[in-house]
């Protein structure tokens, strides 16, 4: 008997390393877009040129761009239903100078590839052929955005440099630029999910954001254009208030616990096992959990080995 409950010990810690040892480490993050807009900046300087301002509108575009060819798993200058650069500027906010029939005074450069990929890398491979270049050492144009995301282990950036009409003050003066969050409306009592837009905010941010469509808000709305402005309150989507009403009205049923006989060990180990393989979970476990685990299973087995040999010698005396 305490041969078995050895073995059994055993099986326990051969059974907890060979689940850890299938345990990925979590994968190395992408650099952040305060990285990439360093690394543009330091190019500039190389070339003598003065610094880019950080413009927090812009942040907002790039940071929307890359979040979006993140989604759709495509490197494109084409944001949700076709909008281009200019026109997601200036829907954003942004006050482009320039000859706006030309697309103003601005330019967006985009790349993609595996995670580990860093911003300096991006950088490298925008100084490849002109036009990319130009975007980065352009004398013209005077102010960043950057944005990075990440999804299916690949990380896409994205920069956004324009120049601003004259007399127009956007530009973050210092310290980091603040990207507008958009914050989920729940629906009111009539099912209807409002959002009030927030400066900064765009329109394909918010469909998004909320997993609708570009066009289904702008019906909903009667808009003709992408143009929003803050402080307007947008109808994203109408919920059936029936379903709510049907899940609120069903009771919840207490549990019933029924008295049953103690469980083996076997037992215990093989409900342990089955729910280890029945549930597949998304996320990787961290060290701290396993670990527990793996104690818990040790002590229970220590405290049913003992049980077991106190039994052996009890039965013994009687003998």
């Amino acid at each position: 008997m305490r041969l078995l409950v050895v073995f059994t010990i055993l099986y326990i810690l051969i059974s907890a390393l060979s689940f850890t040892s299938t345990v990925q480490a979590k994968p190395s993050q992408a650099d952040s877009a305060y990285d990439l807009i360093n690394a543009v900046n330091a190019l500039r300087a190389s070339y003598g040129l003065p610094a880019y301002s950080i413009n927090s509108i812009l942040m907002s575009t790039a940071q929307a761009q890359a979040e979006f060819m993140a989604a759709t798993g495509t490197v494109t200058h084409y944001g949700p239903g076709g909008i281009g650069v200019t026109d997601r500027l200036l829907a954003a906010g942004y006050p482009l100078a320039g000859d706006l029939s030309l697309g103003g005074f601005r330019s967006e450069n985009i790349t993609g590839g595996s995670e580990s990929m860093t911003a300096q890398t991006a950088v490298n491979q925008w100084t490849g052929d002109a036009p990319h270049l130009n975007t980065m050492i352009s004398p013209d144009l005077t102010e960043i955005g950057a944005g990075v995301a990440v999804a299916n282990g690949r990380v896409y950036y994205v920069i956004d440099c324009a120049r601003p009409a004259t007399g127009a003050a956007s530009t973050v003066p210092s310290g980091e630029a603040v990207i507008p969050v958009v914050v989920i409306s729940t629906p009111n009592e009539n099912g209807e999910v409002l959002h009030e837009v927030q400066a900064g905010q765009t329109l394909w941010q918010i469909a998004i954001e909320y997993g609708v469509k570009i066009d289904e808000i702008k019906s909903l709305n009667n808009l003709t254009a992408n143009t929003i402005y803050p402080g307007e309150t947008l109808l994203i989507k109408v919920e059936a208030i029936g379903a709510t009403a049907t899940l609120m009205a069903s009771p919840t049923v207490a549990p019933t616990i029924s008295p049953t006989a103690p469980a083996t060990l076997t037992a215990v180990l093989r409900e342990s096992t089955s729910t280890l393989e029945s549930s597949p979970s998304h996320d990787t476990p961290d060290n701290t959990a396993i670990m527990s685990l793996v104690i818990g299973l040790v002590a229970l087995a220590l405290l049913a080995g003992g049980f077991v040999a106190w039994r052996g010698e009890s039965k013994n005396e009687l003998g």
